[in-house]
């Protein structure tokens, strides 16, 4: 094989391990969809994959998943709409061991990346609480916390642990959405309105005018509605605005 055409397959190559990178919650769909392009579809270059090609499309599902685990990890991240929080960071972890178990993979240093993300977020959520904030962004149940801090070998504060369970939980929408009000600062007045079929929280400018809200869906039973009370009670009281009467 000449040089043109091994650079050229090498191209391809690439070009599937970056769409891998930067594919969604399944990389490993994307990988076998980058393997059927790559060896079968007629659009496609139709090479004989090596097995370091193979080695570097599987590398990088490995390293897909580290990166979503990392984003659900990283508390900066709970203003975005990519978010979606500790129970798919958990989730994602476990995808990802089971693949580099099948493949016989290991990845040196994600664990660790993975481990002081982990800490840091607990942190960052136990300082947040004790500064006034009065619902938890940790949406997973606590032995599964738990579980994920000792497969990652990390010592997570008890205390720190404690404060979090003991507010109001929310979906990872919700945390995004609460998070926007919060940190707007060109909206210092707030208001809560019940409004039959749902709650809305509403921050507003300096002359009270052109709300941003948050709107939580009360369910038809009285039990779902008071979830909904107690956490559009608990955002509106962690939203550091004016109150409007």
């Amino acid at each position: 094989m000449n040089q043109h055409v091994m650079n050229s397959n090498k191209g391809y190559i690439q070009d599937e391990v970056e769409l891998i990178e930067t594919s969604g919650e399944m990389p490993e769909v994307s990988y076998y969809e980058s393997i059927s392009y790559l060896t079968q579809k007629e659009e496609g270059p139709q090479l004989t994959l090596t097995a370091s090609d193979i080695k570097d499309l599987e590398h990088a599902v490995c390293k897909r998943y580290n990166n979503i685990v990392l984003r659900d990890l990283d508390y900066a991240n709970r203003d975005n709409d990519i978010f979606r929080g500790m129970k798919r960071a958990i989730i994602n972890y476990a995808r990802m061991k089971k693949y580099q178990n099948a493949k016989k993979k290991r990845s040196a240093g994600w664990r660790e990346d993975i481990g002081h993300a982990l800490s840091d977020y607990i942190r960052r959520e136990a300082r947040d609480i004790s500064e006034g904030r009065r619902y938890t962004t940790i949406n997973c149940i606590r032995e599964d916390l738990e579980q994920f801090a000792k497969e990652l070998d990390v010592d997570i504060d008890a205390e720190c642990v404690n404060l979090a369970f003991k507010q109001i939980p929310l979906t990872f929408d919700e945390v995004y959405r609460a998070t926007l009000l919060a940190e707007r600062d060109d909206y210092p007045f707030k208001r809560l309105e019940d409004k039959g079929d749902c709650l809305e929280i509403q921050i507003l400018n300096e002359k009270q005018q052109f709300p941003v809200s948050l709107k939580l869906v009360c369910g038809a039973g009285e039990k779902e509605r008071k979830v909904m009370q107690s956490k559009a009670k608990a955002i509106y009281q962690s939203i550091r605005k004016k109150e409007l009467k």
